[in-house]
């Protein structure tokens, strides 16, 4: 039965919770303020010639976003990252989860693994177009690479930290290995695989347009090099505008769903930095 002191708690809780809230809003609204003055005076400081207007960048943007030319450069960009971030986080999430039972092959792979994540990606452009021509395929192979460490180091961490005397446990429950992967180790991992994805994500967008730089005739990467070459700054940073907004969208919708799927974690709902 819930007392007086108890509903005077919540009540104190959930106002202190809601400033909280708006504290952090008013200072997210304060911070993107003072970086558009900064942006504003170093257009002003530097000349239009090196860093583009704000208010021009806005005015290009909205003109762009109605011809359509914006959302066609966008979409290309976004289903190149999506198809190499499906193909990257595959291949990480499924390689630690068919090693877990095989801890001797784990143990001869792993340095092998781990020393090909100081293979600077970027480079490795050039001979991508060379095997596989200029088409998307060089493409979904960097985008592959750079999402596939992040996750399969995070999930192979997040396997490696379950407990073994749960799965013991389980076990004599007489669980399958498929359920206990499925059931235990799955829902486990998934702080780090969302930690995982949380540097993917970004990875893949800007993969993609670093790859657009050189390979392709469309999308955001193809359109800032393109305004760079024909020397309009604006248009530049009009592309440069829209990438950070691509990663911020995709990364909102991750965070939203890695809230949804751990929502059964009370440490994870009431945990305040």
């Amino acid at each position: 039965m819930t007392t007086a002191e108890d509903t005077n708690a919540l009540c104190v809780e959930s106002d202190g919770s809601r400033w909280r809230n708006v504290a952090v809003r008013v200072g997210q609204i304060g911070l993107g303020l003072l970086l558009l003055w900064l942006w504003k005076w170093g257009a002003n400081s530097a000349g239009e010639t090196y860093i583009a207007d704000p208010f021009k960048v806005w005015s290009r943007l909205i003109e762009v976003a109605r011809s359509g030319a914006l959302a066609h450069h966008a979409y290309v960009t976004l289903r190149i990252s999506a198809l190499g971030f499906a193909i990257g986080c595959a291949a990480g999430v499924i390689l630690p989860f068919a090693l877990r039972r095989l801890p001797r092959l784990t143990d001869a792979v792993e340095p092998y693994i781990m020393a090909s994540v100081g293979v600077p990606k970027y480079a490795l452009i050039p001979l991508f177009i060379l095997w596989f021509g200029i088409n998307d395929a060089p493409k979904l192979w960097l985008i592959g690479l750079l999402v596939f460490y992040p996750v399969f180091i995070s999930v192979f961490a997040g396997i490696r930290s379950v407990d073994g005397r749960l799965l013991g446990m389980v076990r004599l429950l007489g669980a399958s290995e498929t359920r206990i992967s499925a059931e235990v180790i799955w829902h486990t991992m998934l702080p780090f695989f969302f930690s995982g994805l949380k540097i993917a994500l970004p990875r893949a967008v800007s993969a993609a347009i670093v790859a657009e730089f050189l390979v392709g005739a469309e999308g955001i990467g193809f359109y800032i090099e393109n305004s760079r070459q024909q020397m309009d700054i604006t248009g530049a940073f009009v592309g440069i505008v829209v990438a950070i907004a691509l990663v911020l969208v995709t990364n909102a919708i991750l965070v939203w769903i890695d809230k949804r799927l751990s929502a059964w974690r009370p440490t994870d709902r009431h945990m305040e930095l």
